[in-house]
Formats: C-alpha cells, sequence, structure tokens
C-alpha cells in the first residue's frame, strides 16, 4: 500500500526564486541609506515578520525612521521585483509533473501572504497543479512552527505522516518534521546550509527527486 498520499511544497526559494528576489530587494532598500548589504546578514532576515526584520536592519546599518515607514520602503523594492523578474526554479514544472503521475494530492504551505502567493502561481503558470494553498495568512505561526504544513495537510484531507514535505529552507524542515511528515530538504546553496539532520532525503535540486526516491520514501 502507498503510504505518501499528498505532497506538500514550499513556495519561497523552492518553486520561485523569490530568496534572491528578496536579498536583492533589501539591497536595494539599504542602498538608498548609503549603505552596503552584507549576504552573510541574510540568514537573520529569513524567519522574522516584516517588522522583526525592518528593527534588525534598522539596528545593523544604523538607519533612522520608524520601522512601519522602513518596512514599507523594502515591500515597495519587492514588489517591483517580484513583478518584474519572478521566474519557476529549476525543475519545477518536471517534478509537479511527476506528482500528478504519482496520483497523489498536492498543496502549498508557504510562508508569505496569500495575494502574493495567488498572483505568483498564476504569473508563472502552475496554479491550477494545487488542491490546496495554506498562506502566512491562514497560518497564524510562522516557520518553525507546524502550524502551516499541519493546515496544508487538513485541507487536503490527508493525515501528516502520510505526507511528503519539500522545502528549501531549515526552518522549513524543521516546520514539516515537527507536523509529523517526510521531508525532502532542496536546500537553496547561496541561503542556507546544505545539510539538515532532520531531513529524510537531501538534493541538490528537484530534478533529482524521481519516481525511485518517490517509491522509497513511500513505502
Amino acid at each position: 500500500m502507498q503510504f505518501i498520499k499528498a505532497v506538500i511544497f514550499d513556495f519561497d526559494g523552492l518553486l520561485v526564486n523569490t530568496e534572491e528576489l528578496r536579498e536583492l530587494s533589501i539591497k536595494n532598500f539599504l542602498e538608498k541609506y548609503g549603505k552596503r548589504f552584507n549576504h552573510k546578514d541574510y540568514k537573520e532576515t529569513v524567519t522574522g515578520s516584516r517588522d522583526e526584520v525592518t528593527r534588525f536592519l534598522k539596528k545593523k546599518y544604523q538607519l533612522t525612521g520608524k520601522v512601519a515607514v522602513l518596512s514599507e520602503e523594502r515591500r515597495v523594492f519587492f514588489d517591483q521585483l517580484f513583478q518584474e523578474r519572478l521566474a519557476l526554479m529549476e525543475g519545477v514544472t518536471e517534478i509537479l509533473v511527476r506528482v500528478k503521475r504519482w496520483n497523489v494530492k498536492c498543496g502549498i504551505a508557504a510562508g508569505r501572504g496569500r495575494v502574493d502567493v495567488l498572483d505568483g502561481l498564476k504569473r508563472v503558470g502552475i496554479l491550477d497543479y494545487f488542491e490546496a494553498i495554506v498562506t502566512a495568512d491562514e497560518a497564524l505561526k510562522r516557520k518553525p512552527d507546524p502550524e502551516v504544513y499541519l493546515i496544508a495537510a487538513k485541507e487536503l484531507k490527508v493525515e501528516p505522516r502520510s505526507c511528503l514535505a519539500l522545502d528549501d529552507s531549515p526552518h522549513g524542515v524543521e516546520s514539516a518534521k515537527a507536523a509529523g511528515m517526510k521531508v525532502i530538504y532542496v536546500p537553496s546553496a547561496r541561503y542556507f546550509d546544505n545539510w539538515h539532520d532532520d531531513a529524510d532525503l537531501i538534493v541538490k535540486s528537484l530534478h533529482e527527486i524521481t519516481d525511485e526516491i518517490f517509491n522509497k520514501l513511500s513505502k
């Protein structure tokens, strides 16, 4: 009997290139104030809320002004890049076709707001692949809390232990494992460590997730 009944994808950095766009938006935002962004600081910006990230940047780069105003300025820089340069990550179309062939349900557990996620999925042409899309607007707690993955499983009407999660970040791996799911870690090498002890499998790209791997994890 097939154990895996649903595959749940992260959004940022796994399906679309928003990690790259987000870093560039921070860089452009800081350049407005004559500051040069240090790539090493990016990891400090991936788990907090928008205002929490802005507070970090304000303190680290000695910015002045209200956090809410600075956050909105950052958002404008990101929105422009999101509209102009959003693209699929390597291997996305191929893995979505494979998932459909595996005859399992398909969902998203995103850390981004619903408007961005739906807009992005439509513009890159993959919205129709997903039966459930859960975003930061539906989950009160951010990854590594398991809430977003648990909600996705519930909407797909599949037990979490019968779900396979695909995520590109350490906090995403921890979120899915805390939800009781199997997890394939597809690390964005520029942004995250390429190893995580909790992952059931680590691959360099979505291309590597073959029928053979699915069958092995599904037992």
